[in-house]
């Protein structure tokens, strides 16, 4: 499994090491012999809590039930940190709350996010003026700004990154939906050639397989010999035909798997997908598949963005005329989930081919299970 390096954590961390080195290192010359554990202890509790807030598919981290809280206490630590640092030799410590500002927009919309941003801003430089005895409305200004822009910088990159999710997950959906189109072109000409040789072939070795028999009761001697020959050869040859028309009409339906493969080949690595489903298990119906295979890339996406999930396992078997199909991961559902447009979107879509949707809850995981109506094949 490959990890993205995230160059903006990367920054905030660096940053905060640097705030970190030149606090303890003016502190050792202002209060040279005095214990600064506390301080210490402080800027070690803010790093961490940073690393874990912007950790992917986790509980702790900002999207997790738990990266609100944190993200709080973090920002209590700051204004700890500001308590215990004299402000007159401390006052770029505001750093961290710029650090603090840049992660808003991933938990907020962005006018909320400048919004608290703003106020943070006036409660720190309240506590600053208050501490000094002298207004220090510039530097707020100044720092106000910093913290704007990082707010705005990371609504943009929260945007772009949404944008580029839904791009790949469009240019998934539409290179299955390519796949899928083509092997249905392929097996519709499958079928009319197989209708052709039936049709057309089979009718005219089926006239000539006649007229040889008359024509072998007309004869006699060495030319019905002959023509015994060439009937015999013509119900080869009808024989032959007739195998090749069901050999065609047989695979002229699409597999399930054979859909779903080229679909799940498009997944990121970090996403281990099983598929337990007989090959027998054909789609007879394009539309039908057609729907089938948005639904899936739709599940699959919110394994991905949503429930942490590193697994993900996909059941179909088909019983009384209906396909069922099962899908879970090993992700973890929110406790305050509700359902979203994906979800109506997969309803909107069953409803039209006359299936269902049950959703479920497997080990603290969704499970999704599936009911469309089965037309077995026509062409066997």
């Amino acid at each position: 499994m490959k990890t993205k390096i995230d160059f903006a954590t990367l920054a905030g961390l660096l940053t905060w090491l640097l705030v970190y080195g030149i606090s303890i290192f003016l502190l050792q010359k202002i209060q040279a012999g005095q214990s600064q554990w506390l301080v210490h202890l402080l800027f070690l509790l803010y790093g961490g809590l940073f690393v874990v807030l912007t950790r992917d598919n986790c509980d702790f981290g900002l999207r997790g039930r738990f990266g609100p809280p944190l993200l709080w206490l973090q920002l209590l630590v700051a204004f700890a940190l500001l308590w215990l640092l004299p402000a007159r030799n401390f006052e770029f410590v505001i750093i961290l709350t710029v650090i603090w500002a840049a992660m808003l927009p991933f938990v907020m919309r962005t006018a909320l996010a400048l919004l608290l941003a703003l106020s943070v801003i006036a409660l720190w430089y309240c506590i600053v003026a208050w501490q000094s005895g002298k207004a220090v409305w510039i530097t707020a200004l100044l720092y106000g700004s910093f913290h704007l822009f990082a707010v705005l910088v990371q609504s943009a990159s929260r945007d772009a990154e949404a944008a580029k999710e839904e791009l790949e997950q469009k240019h998934q959906q539409l290179q299955a939906t390519q796949q899928l189109l083509q092997a249905a072109s392929r097996q519709s000409e499958r079928t009319r050639i197989a209708r052709n040789l039936h049709d057309v072939v089979g009718h005219h070795l089926t006239a000539l397989t006649i007229q040889l028999q008359v024509a072998g009761h007309l004869t006699d001697g060495e030319a019905k010999l002959q023509v015994d020959k060439c009937h015999q050869l013509a119900k080869l040859l009808l024989a032959d035909v007739r195998e090749a028309v069901s050999t065609m009409r047989q695979f002229a339906d699409m597999a399930l798997l054979d859909a779903l493969q080229p679909l799940v080949s498009l997944l990121p690595e970090k996403l281990a997908v099983t598929l337990q489903i007989p090959a027998d298990i054909m789609l007879n119906d394009l539309q039908q598949a057609q729907h089938l295979l948005c639904i899936v890339q739709e599940v699959l996406s919110n394994s991905l963005k949503h429930s942490g999930a590193s697994e993900i396992q996909l059941n179909a078997t088909v019983n009384d005329g209906k396909l069922h199909l099962t899908i879970f991961d090993n992700g973890r559902l929110p406790a305050s989930w509700q359902p979203g447009n994906g979800i109506k979107g997969i309803q909107e879509r069953l409803a039209e081919c006359g299936g269902s949707l049950t959703l479920s809850a497997r080990q603290q995981a969704m499970q999704l299970s599936i009911t469309l109506p089965y037309k077995e094949s026509d062409n066997a």
